[in-house]
Protein backbone atom coordinates (compact mmCIF):
# COMPACT_ATOMS: atom_id res chain seq x y z
CA UNK A 1 0.00 0.00 0.00
CA UNK A 2 1.38 3.38 -1.02
CA UNK A 3 0.44 6.32 1.15
CA UNK A 4 0.03 9.58 -0.68
CA UNK A 5 1.25 12.81 0.81
CA UNK A 6 -0.90 15.71 -0.42
CA UNK A 7 1.66 18.31 0.71
CA UNK A 8 4.06 16.98 -1.91
CA UNK A 9 1.61 17.19 -4.78
CA UNK A 10 1.98 20.18 -7.04
CA UNK A 11 -0.71 22.88 -6.92
CA UNK A 12 -2.81 21.17 -4.27
CA UNK A 13 -4.95 23.89 -2.62
CA UNK A 14 -6.01 21.68 0.29
CA UNK A 15 -2.50 20.51 1.14
CA UNK A 16 -1.21 21.36 4.57
CA UNK A 17 1.63 23.84 4.71
CA UNK A 18 5.03 22.49 5.71
CA UNK A 19 6.37 23.55 9.09
CA UNK A 20 8.74 26.52 8.95
CA UNK A 21 10.79 26.87 12.09
CA UNK A 22 12.00 30.10 13.70
CA UNK A 23 15.51 29.87 12.23
CA UNK A 24 14.23 29.47 8.69
CA UNK A 25 11.62 32.20 9.18
CA UNK A 26 14.33 34.57 10.46
CA UNK A 27 16.62 33.72 7.53
CA UNK A 28 13.82 34.37 5.05
CA UNK A 29 12.98 37.70 6.70
CA UNK A 30 16.62 38.80 6.61
CA UNK A 31 16.98 37.91 2.93
CA UNK A 32 13.81 39.84 2.06
CA UNK A 33 14.95 42.90 4.02
CA UNK A 34 18.34 42.79 2.28
CA UNK A 35 16.62 42.80 -1.12
CA UNK A 36 14.42 45.74 -0.10
CA UNK A 37 17.38 47.72 1.24
CA UNK A 38 19.25 47.27 -2.04
CA UNK A 39 16.22 48.53 -3.94
CA UNK A 40 15.87 51.47 -1.55
CA UNK A 41 19.51 52.37 -2.06
CA UNK A 42 19.00 52.42 -5.81
CA UNK A 43 15.87 54.54 -5.40
CA UNK A 44 17.69 57.00 -3.14
CA UNK A 45 20.49 57.33 -5.67
CA UNK A 46 18.02 57.90 -8.49
CA UNK A 47 16.06 60.45 -6.44
CA UNK A 48 19.27 62.26 -5.55
CA UNK A 49 20.36 62.42 -9.21
CA UNK A 50 16.92 63.63 -10.28
CA UNK A 51 16.82 66.28 -7.56
CA UNK A 52 20.29 67.53 -8.44
CA UNK A 53 19.44 67.76 -12.15
CA UNK A 54 16.15 69.54 -11.47
CA UNK A 55 17.86 72.00 -9.13
CA UNK A 56 20.46 72.81 -11.78
CA UNK A 57 17.72 73.29 -14.39
CA UNK A 58 15.80 75.67 -12.13
CA UNK A 59 18.96 77.64 -11.29
CA UNK A 60 19.68 78.02 -15.01
CA UNK A 61 16.30 79.63 -15.72
CA UNK A 62 16.15 83.41 -15.97
CA UNK A 63 14.74 85.17 -12.92
CA UNK A 64 11.24 86.56 -13.32
CA UNK A 65 9.12 88.57 -10.93
CA UNK A 66 6.17 86.20 -11.25
CA UNK A 67 6.97 82.51 -11.43
CA UNK A 68 4.63 80.24 -13.36
CA UNK A 69 2.60 77.44 -11.82
CA UNK A 70 4.87 74.81 -13.38
CA UNK A 71 7.98 76.41 -11.96
CA UNK A 72 6.42 76.65 -8.49
CA UNK A 73 5.34 73.00 -8.70
CA UNK A 74 8.87 71.98 -9.70
CA UNK A 75 10.39 73.95 -6.82
CA UNK A 76 7.95 72.34 -4.37
CA UNK A 77 8.79 68.88 -5.72
CA UNK A 78 12.51 69.55 -5.36
CA UNK A 79 12.03 70.73 -1.78
CA UNK A 80 10.00 67.63 -0.89
CA UNK A 81 12.57 65.30 -2.49
CA UNK A 82 15.41 66.99 -0.63
CA UNK A 83 13.45 66.66 2.61
CA UNK A 84 12.94 62.92 2.00
CA UNK A 85 16.63 62.48 1.21
CA UNK A 86 17.66 64.33 4.36
CA UNK A 87 15.38 62.17 6.51
CA UNK A 88 16.62 58.92 4.96
CA UNK A 89 20.24 59.96 5.46
CA UNK A 90 21.39 60.41 1.87
CA UNK A 91 23.81 63.27 1.35
CA UNK A 92 22.37 66.12 -0.72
Amino acid sequence: MVSRRPELEKDNPIATQPYVGPRRRHTQAVSVSMEESAEMGEMKTALYALTKAASQAVKGLPNTKVAGKDLNALRDAIAQAEQVLSVTGHAT
